[in-house]
Formats: C-alpha cells, sequence, structure tokens
C-alpha cells in the first residue's frame, strides 16, 4: 500500500515538472501571460513621484506599505499606445532586488499551460528574451513576458 503512494506522489511530481502557472492579463486588447513565480501581488494604482533621467517607460517611484516600487509602464515598453483613460493595475514583482510594478490594464486569472504547449515567439518586444513564448489557451493567443528580462533592460 505504501509503495503505491509513493508511485502515485512520483507521478504527480512528474507531471507537475512540465506544467507552468502563468497570470494572464491585458494591455489594450493583447493578451500576455507572466509566470507567477515573477509576482508578488496586484495592486490598485496609486499617484507616481517622477523619477529625473530615468528610462522612458519607467512612470516614477511609489511607496505602499512603506516598500520603495518603481513603476514601469508596460504598455509603453512593449510598443503598445494605451490612452491615458483606460483603467491599469499594477502587477508588482521583485526581480533582480528591485521591487517593480508593472501597469496592466486587467487581470484575467492564472493558468496551468504545459511547457510543450508553449511555442517559440517569433517576435520579439524591445530587448531579446522580453517575449520567450506563445501559448493557446482556450482558444486564446498569450504572449509570455519575461518580467526579469524587462527589469535587466530598464535597470541593467
Amino acid at each position: 500500500m505504501i509503495k503505491n503512494d509513493m508511485d502515485n506522489a512520483e507521478k504527480l511530481l512528474d507531471s507537475a515538472a512540465d506544467e507552468l502557472e502563468i497570470l494572464v492579463f491585458t494591455i489594450d486588447d493583447q493578451v500576455f501571460g507572466v509566470n507567477v513565480s515573477q509576482v508578488r501581488e496586484i495592486l490598485m494604482p496609486e499617484a507616481v513621484d517622477k523619477v529625473p533621467q530615468g528610462h522612458p517607460s519607467v512612470e516614477g517611484v511609489y511607496m505602499p506599505r512603506d516598500i520603495l516600487i518603481t513603476v514601469i509602464n508596460l504598455a509603453d515598453y512593449l510598443g503598445i499606445y494605451l490612452p491615458p483613460d483606460q483603467r491599469t493595475l499594477f502587477i508588482v514583482s521583485d526581480v533582480n532586488k528591485l521591487n517593480a510594478a508593472f501597469r496592466v490594464n486587467n487581470v484575467l486569472g492564472i493558468e496551468r499551460i504545459s511547457d510543450k504547449n508553449i511555442e517559440k515567439a517569433e517576435v520579439s518586444y524591445a530587448k531579446e528574451g522580453v517575449l520567450f513564448g506563445i501559448v493557446r489557451v482556450n482558444k486564446r493567443l498569450i504572449s509570455l513576458v519575461d518580467f526579469e528580462k524587462v527589469v535587466e533592460d530598464i535597470a541593467p
């Protein structure tokens, strides 16, 4: 009986090893995903203090709960026009020792995908590797973004 339980546990671990959970979000009418391991929390946007001579996609900084967070306009970084009156959210991440809030339009939820279903991205935004793949979920194409690569490009 114990052997069967161990076999089942090993099968579960093996099947989970090739799966990835992604947080699915939108910017304008485009759908993106990011590995949930790169997400700390989702916050409503707050006023941002400008930072002089920063990267053009960095809106500035703000301090919720006494933590300094750099706000990155992901639409701007990816070259997507986002009308200023559209609703937005912050996806907060701590990558490469930088607390960053990525401004997006909407969060749609979390999806579990198989590594085998990720297609290599033919087109990349900004610096190579930012868009590392595309996956189809529920008849919808999701472009997978690597927040770590975005931060490396903005704050090397």
